[in-house]
């Protein structure tokens, strides 16, 4: 955006901690932060987040109160919250100016939420006074850190970061290097771009000072890397981010209904691999080791949101996968080497009635209440908790379930703590899987329907050992969904009833990752989404009673017809 002829980058920033290494890496490039906080709302976990980082990295902060047009505006109250103050800001970050404003209609005010004017040059006055200008140095040599990456098909990698100083130009060789261990890397640039509103324009030259810029003509490269004159290298330190907490384990899909699907293009293992290493690339948070097999990666991540994203861009990609339940990694004390885990700290809005019900599913799952008040909203309560980073799996759509869909949970990393060495269980219910192959009747779904919600739908495929259904009890249902009723001469006297099954619950990635437990994987195809025993779909077989839980098989009482030969 160009104002009153000086240009300002406006970088937007992921608030979710998950997506933590974008907002770290998006920092990097910045003078100063804009705090965006809702004026009903208050600040939320993921504001916490992004303050935290701006803070560390001595950021100047701008404060502006978004929203203040709706009903229910808590403009005083959101100012009251000691929000610098508990993440150990000093005098000067303290002393934050403010900016009033309203979106929607276009308008911001530095006096206040009743003296708003008609547009938004109040904010963009602010952020020409606060933001320092940058610091730019013309006579060093050259220095760029690759903040972020791109690729296109005709010109390949595209590097992208700020210029700090010295300058590029179209043809100019630049090295590359890694920190100052690292090894450097020559190449040409092929072309050079700047950006101009959402555009990017090409151009012959870039100076230290002018822009946030990028370039094409180097194939190895990797964020965290820095751009540096080839006579006088002088990298930056990298880019730093915080370790993975969840882990899950990405194979090649191994289900009956494997290479069924006409949608998916992509379902060998180098595909895969290549896929996983390229995501490895443009997001620093994720890391891929070595599988069990030769056909599998261990993915890292953030948490069950960020790599639930990552399997929902490949399944819109063409991917054809399975993976397994998300765990919790630890870590060993480097002082004690005591075993931790992580810990987040969870925030609820709830409406008062079903405060209750919150308060015991937090105990459930060893969560601490750290603070309650009111809500936004009339009779509603915020609660915000600490508790273990694995027994959060799967707790949102806990919440859903028994509020209604009422609840609105939301979740930050906090700190790494003691790891108790319990386990806790993902979900109350147990599974109710087919034992057998072939297509769902209506006969066998009108039988079992009372025992649990069902997945699939009446003449839907299904193979042996895939889980169909919750079951209404804790231990697991094994049923055969596949049966027929029998054919008979003689009518039934039920023949004239109408009866109706219910309607197939309707599951999400997201819903997949929540509900799944350890013994059980996930398959994902570009159309739909099954989950299944991991024995199962390793043998190929279902062994009804293999497993140590409780089985219910439907039996059919053998019968035997004799045919006598009249001769």
């Amino acid at each position: 955006v160009t104002y009153k002829g000086i240009k300002i980058n406006i970088v937007d920033t992921p608030g979710h901690a998950d997506f933590g290494a974008e907002v770290e890496r998006i920092l990097n490039m910045a003078d100063a932060c804009l705090l965006l906080v809702d004026a009903a709302e208050g600040p939320m976990p993921q504001t916490k987040f992004v303050l935290r980082q701006a803070l560390k990295l001595k950021k100047k902060i701008i404060v502006c109160i978004n929203k203040v047009d709706k009903p229910a505006s808590r403009v005083d109250w959101v100012l009251d919250t000691d929000l610098f103050g508990c993440l150990g800001a000093d005098d000067e970050a303290c002393d934050f100016p403010v900016v009033y404003a309203s979106g929607f209609q276009g308008v911001a005010s530095n006096e206040g939420p009743d003296q708003l004017e008609k547009d938004l040059k109040p904010l963009l006055d602010t952020i020409l006074e606060e933001t320092p200008p940058p610091k730019i140095d013309n006579s060093a040599p050259l220095q760029m850190l690759v903040s972020n990456l791109d690729y296109d098909d005709y010109v390949g990698r595209i590097c992208i970061g700020r210029l700090i100083s010295g300058e590029l130009r179209v043809g100019q060789e630049v090295g590359i290097m890694y920190g100052e261990a690292g090894e450097l890397r020559k190449g040409n640039v092929t072309k050079l771009w700047q950006f101009n509103n959402n555009d990017r324009v090409p151009t012959d030259v870039i100076r230290a000072g002018d822009d946030i810029c990028c370039f094409s003509g180097i194939g190895e490269v990797k964020i965290g890397d820095t751009v540096v004159d080839t006579q006088t290298p002088l990298p930056l330190p990298p880019i730093k981010v915080e370790e993975p907490t969840v882990a899950m384990e990405f194979t090649i899909n191994k289900s009956p209904f494997a290479g069924k699907c006409k949608e998916a293009t992509k379902v060998t293992a180098p595909q895969l691999k290549a896929r996983l290493e390229k995501e490895c690339l443009t997001n620093l948070a994720i890391r891929m080791d070595p599988g069990s097999t030769s056909e599998s990666f261990k993915i890292k991540g953030r948490g069950t949101l960020q790599l639930g994203i990552l399997m929902e861009n490949m399944r819109r990609e063409g991917f054809e996968f399975m993976v397994s339940a998300p765990e919790v990694l630890l870590r060993e004390n480097p002082e004690t080497g005591a075993k931790e885990e992580p810990y987040e700290e969870v925030v609820i809005d709830v409406p008062n009635e079903f405060q209750g019900v919150i308060m015991e599913e937090m105990q459930k799952k060893q969560g601490v209440l750290q603070s309650m008040e009111a809500g936004a909203v009339e009779d509603s309560t915020v609660l915000t908790f600490e508790i273990p980073t694995r027994c959060t799996i799967g707790l949102q759509g806990k919440f859903a379930q028994r509020t209604s869909g009422n609840a609105v949970m939301s979740s930050q990393f906090s700190q790494w703590g003691p790891f108790d060495g319990g386990q806790v269980k993902l979900r109350e219910k147990g599974s109710i899987t087919t034992t057998a192959t072939g297509k769902a009747t209506f006969y066998s779904l009108m039988n079992f329907q009372l025992k649990g919600r069902f997945f699939v739908e009446h003449a839907e495929e299904v193979y042996a050992g895939q889980v169909i259904g919750l079951h209404n009890r804790e231990i697991d249902l094994n049923v055969n969904i596949t049966k027929e009723k029998a054919v008979t001469n003689v009518r039934a006297a039920s023949a004239s009833l109408n009866e109706n099954l219910n309607a197939k619950v309707q599951m999400s990635i997201d819903d997949w990752l929540g509900h799944m437990d350890t013994d059980e994987v996930l398959e994902v195809t570009p159309v739909e989404s099954r989950l299944a025993k991991k024995v199962a779909v390793e043998d190929q077989v279902m062994t009804p009673f293999a497993t140590p839980r409780a089985n219910f098989l439907t039996s059919t009482p053998l019968k035997m017809t004799l045919a006598l030969d009249p001769r």
